[in-house]
């Protein structure tokens, strides 16, 4: 008796010994390419400029994101279901810091969004961002307003940042003989935000900041070489050097609205 409990122990341990064993197979996630990632979110907000919105932010805990079109209304949303949409009101700067104001009220709720002209890091993504942005919110049941703070940014079109011959002043061709240097030029590195140039006589550099549909000009120095046609050189500079104007792209056309009846046409260079 005591072999034959000897055999099936001997057995059970064999068959033991032969059992698969479950192997635990880790599924490792490969992190997107940042270069993937940019481009990802560079078509993003390609996109959303040609939806319209100028400006866009965001922040977290909780996630909310924020939409501007400076010609239209801002759109305002968080992930637990608060969503408001209101007129774009005139913004209204601070004195004593490069901040500006928005607020407005609907009847679905009251929204002021804050714009500080300052770096700010979001802390999801650690990317470096222009605007610090502040919203203080609330639907028309609350009795005081939610403050959410995050990150922003001025969109533009991408294909701002070329290289760009002036050919005419509204419907008045240029000709090139009339310049020294050849039709003036705008190189527009929206990298750098810095412009680069020449007026068709003296060089011309400066910084530039685009918001939107429009581009903010830094003053523009320039070389002090004598040439011929001067005063176009001079209203030239006086209409774009420290000023702000509206622009839009059209295949291979750049328009520079830089006064209510001036229109500079440029073509891009190959």
């Amino acid at each position: 008796m005591k072999s034959f409990l000897l055999i099936i122990l001997q057995g059970l341990v064999l068959l033991s010994c032969h059992q698969p064993r479950k192997v635990e197979q880790k599924v490792t996630i490969a992190p997107k390419d940042s270069a993937e990632m940019e481009t990802t979110s560079s078509d993003i907000f390609s996109e959303k400029f040609k939806q319209g919105i100028d400006f866009t932010a965001s922040g977290n805990e909780p996630f909310w994101s924020l939409e501007i079109d400076f010609s239209k209304s801002m759109h305002f949303k968080t992930l637990n279901g608060f969503e408001i949409t209101t007129p774009i009101p005139e913004g209204v700067k601070a004195m004593d810091s490069n901040v500006t104001f928005y607020s407005a009220k609907t009847e679905q709720g009251a929204l002021t969004v804050q714009l500080a002209k300052q770096e700010c890091i979001n802390d999801m993504s650690g990317k470096k961002l222009d605007y610090s942005v502040t919203v203080d919110a609330k639907n028309n049941t609350d009795k005081d307003y939610t403050t959410y703070k995050g990150c922003g940014q001025y969109l533009s079109d991408y294909r701002l940042h070329d290289i760009w011959v002036l050919e005419s002043i509204n419907d008045k061709k240029l000709k090139q003989e009339d310049f020294m240097k050849g039709l003036p030029q705008l190189e527009l590195n929206l990298t750098e935000k810095k412009v680069f140039g020449h007026t068709g006589c003296n060089n011309l550099n400066g910084s530039l900041e685009v918001l939107g549909k429009k581009i903010q000009f830094g003053n523009l120095a320039t070389t002090r070489m004598a040439c011929k046609n001067m005063e176009f050189e001079n209203r030239y500079l006086n209409l774009l050097s420290g000023q702000t104007v509206t622009y839009r792209i059209e295949p291979g056309k750049l328009y520079l609205q830089v006064s209510p009846d001036s229109v500079f046409i440029y073509h891009k260079t190959d």
